[in-house]
C-alpha cells in the first residue's frame, strides 16, 4: 500500500501521523540553539608567544621566525600568517580544506614543542589553539565605581567571574581592561649611583629574598607536622627594609634608593563606558549552546543576584550583547515574512476545514489585482 493509499483508507492513521510529526517539530523547536552564525570549524591553528618587554624586531627574529620554521614542515599547509608585535609573536598555520582540525592541531603542537628549546629563556610558554569562530564574547558586562583599577579588577575576578562561570552555557568569562594590583619600585638613579647599587642587585635581591619555599616535615613520635619557609615581604613598609648591599660596612635598604608603592602594573589595555575607565567582562559560550538562552539568564541574574549584592559605589551595565540583533531578527522574519503566514494560514484550512466551507473561503478571499500599462 502506498502513502497515497494510506492517506486516502485511513485518513485517521494519517491525521496522527501528521500531528506526531508536527509533535516532534515543536519540541525540536523549543530545544533547538539559537545563534547569529552556524558553528564553523576553520582548519586553521593559532600559537601564541609572549616575550615581555621585546620590540617587534626582536620578537620576529627570536621567536616568530623560529616557531614559523618549525611548524611549516606539517603536512596539509596552505599558507602561514605572522605578526610580531611588541611583546607578543601570533602565527597562524591555515590548512587545506580537506585537513582534519584535530589531527592539525596535534601535529602543531608536537612541532612547537620540539621548537621550545631554540626560544629565548624568558619567554612564556607558547598557546596553541584551534581557530573557532565560537570563541568570541557573545555579551561585555561593564563594571565601573569609585573604586581604583586593582580593586575593581579583583572584585572582577574573584567574584563576579565565578559566579557568571556558573550559568549554564557559560564556557569562559574574558575580563578586558585589567590592571592587576602590583607593588612598584621606583629605583631613584643618583641616589642608586651615589651608593653603588645597579639595578641587577635590586632585581637579585628581591628574586632571593622575597619568595617562599616548602620547608619539608618535622616527625616526632606519632605527629607530623609541615614546615613553611615563608620569606615574602607582605607589606610595603617590610619590603622597604629589604637589604640589597653593603657600603663601607653600612647596610643599604631598598628604601635608601627607590621608593616602593601599593600600585597597578603598566596599563596595556583600558576599557570605557560612558566616558569612564571601567572593567569589561566577556561572556564565552560553549560550543553549540544557545546565545539567546544564555544572555537571558544572564539579564536575569543581573537584576536578582548580581546587582544587589554590589559594594556600595559601584555599577553593573551591559555594554554590548549579540542575543539583540538575533532576537529581533527571529521576531521580525518570524511575523512580518508573508511566506510564514501564508504557510500558517494554509495548513489549518486544507486540513480541518471541510470542503464546502474550504471553497467558499477561497472566494470570499481578496484577489490581489496588479496594475500596468500595454
Amino acid at each position: 500500500m502506498t502513502l497515497p493509499e494510506i492517506s486516502i483508507k485511513r485518513h485517521i492513521f494519517a491525521l496522527m501521523l501528521s500531528l506526531l510529526i508536527v509533535l516532534f517539530g515543536v519540541i525540536s523547536y523549543q530545544r533547538i540553539g539559537v545563534d547569529r552564525y552556524p558553528d564553523i570549524q576553520f582548519p586553521a591553528v593559532s600559537v601564541i608567544t609572549t616575550l615581555r618587554g621585546a620590540n617587534p624586531e626582536v620578537v620576529d627574529s627570536a621567536v616568530t621566525n623560529v616557531i614559523e620554521s618549525s611548524v611549516n614542515s606539517t603536512p596539509g599547509i596552505e599558507r602561514i600568517e605572522s605578526q610580531s608585535l611588541p611583546g607578543v609573536s601570533l602565527v597562524i598555520v591555515i590548512f587545506k580544506l580537506g585537513k582534519d582540525v584535530d589531527v592539525a592541531f596535534n601535529e602543531v603542537q608536537t612541532k612547537v614543542s620540539q621548537a621550545v628549546e631554540r626560544l629565548p629563556d624568558d619567554i612564556d610558554a607558547p598557546v596553541v589553539a584551534k581557530l573557532e569562530t565560537g570563541s568570541q564574547a557573545i555579551m561585555w558586562l561593564s563594571l565601573e565605581g569609585d573604586r581604583t583599577d586593582p580593586q575593581l579588577a579583583t572584585y572582577a575576578r574573584t567574584v563576579l567571574k565565578k559566579r557568571l562561570e556558573t550559568i549554564d552555557g557559560v564556557g569562559e568569562v574574558q575580563l578586558g581592561g585589567v590592571q592587576e594590583r602590583a607593588i612598584r619600585v621606583n629605583v631613584d638613579l643618583e641616589r642608586a649611583a651615589a651608593l653603588g647599587v645597579t639595578a641587577q642587585s635590586i632585581t637579585r635581591a628581591l628574586a632571593s629574598e622575597h619568595l617562599q619555599l616548602p620547608g619539608g616535615f618535622l616527625v616526632g613520635g606519632q605527629t607530623e607536622h609541615l614546615i613553611k619557609l615563608d620569606q615574602e615581604y607582605h607589606s610595603v613598609d617590610e619590603m622597604q627594609r629589604l637589604v640589597i648591599g653593603h657600603r663601607e660596612g653600612a647596610v643599604i635598604l631598598l628604601k635608601d634608593v627607590a621608593q616602593v608603592e601599593d600600585g597597578g602594573k603598566d596599563r596595556r589595555q583600558a576599557a570605557y563606558q560612558t566616558g569612564n575607565v571601567s572593567m569589561g567582562l566577556g561572556i564565552v559560550k560553549i560550543s553549540n549552546a544557545n546565545t539567546v538562552a544564555i544572555a537571558r539568564e544572564v539579564k536575569r541574574r543581573l537584576d536578582a543576584e548580581f546587582r544587589p549584592a554590589l559594594p556600595p559605589g559601584m555599577k553593573l551595565w551591559i555594554a554590548w550583547d549579540s542575543s539583540d540583533f538575533i532576537e529581533r531578527t527571529i521576531a521580525a522574519r518570524g511575523v512580518e515574512d508573508p511566506r510564514v503566514l501564508d504557510a500558517m494560514r494554509a495548513v489549518p484550512r486544507h486540513r480541518f476545514v471541510p470542503e464546502e466551507l474550504r471553497s467558499r473561503a477561497y472566494e470570499d478571499r481578496p484577489l490581489p489585482i496588479g496594475h500596468g500599462q500595454t
